[in-house]
């Protein structure tokens, strides 16, 4: 965030471009229990919304890039409870704003790379968590006492191609770095790989 401020404030705008996003979210749940690592499955979800590029003229491909997403998260696991396991399933909707500073280099033609890096901050809206024991299914707010953090915020890093100044193929992934358990004993820390693309207009 300090270089992001500093480049920022060094720097005078050279140009704003808006467009709409959306990814493929491949999420899962870093998750812990009385200093135990528990294993974890992905869970596919998916992130859309609006995007923003600020290009800076003291170095020419130089961007910051932001937006707002809806970012559905989560992940699957099997718990142990008085010698019988449950399935769990864990669903939490977040607004997302990443705040990356980012390099685009034209490779000739109408193409270009870019990769970009930096953090997101996020705010749990809604979700469920689904516990499946066999013979009964329960389900509470995933933001609830016994569940997630609302807050989140982490690092990321994201690479792709442009085509035509208006297309975007891109992928990335982003560290959960808050522990984001409201349960004692408990860490979770959000992971999620993204494969999506974005229009500029």
């Amino acid at each position: 965030m300090a270089f992001a401020l500093l480049v920022s404030a060094a720097a005078p705008a050279q140009g704003i471009r808006y467009g709409v996003t959306g990814a493929l979210n491949v999420s899962s749940l870093s998750m812990s229990s009385g200093g135990l690592s528990i294993d974890t499955d992905s869970r596919l979800a998916f992130n859309a919304g609006f995007k923003m590029e600020l290009g800076f003229s003291a170095l020419e491909g130089l961007y910051m890039d932001t937006g707002a997403l809806l970012s559905a998260k989560g992940s699957k696991y099997t718990s142990m409870a008085d010698g019988e396991s449950a399935n769990n399933t864990v669903r939490p909707y977040y607004l997302e704003i990443p705040v990356h500073i980012g390099y685009r280099h034209a490779l000739g033609g109408n193409l270009k790379v870019f990769g970009s890096f930096g953090p997101y901050f996020a705010i749990g809206l809604f979700g469920k968590a689904e516990y499946d024991n066999g013979m009964e299914t329960f389900k509470s707010d995933v933001f609830g006492s016994d569940g997630m953090k609302r807050f989140d915020f982490g690092l990321g890093l994201r690479g792709g191609m442009e085509l035509f100044d208006h297309y975007q193929i891109f992928l990335g992934y982003d560290w959960g770095l808050v522990d984001a358990s409201n349960v004692a004993g408990t860490k979770l820390h959000n992971r999620n790989f993204y494969i999506g693309a974005a229009y500029l207009f």
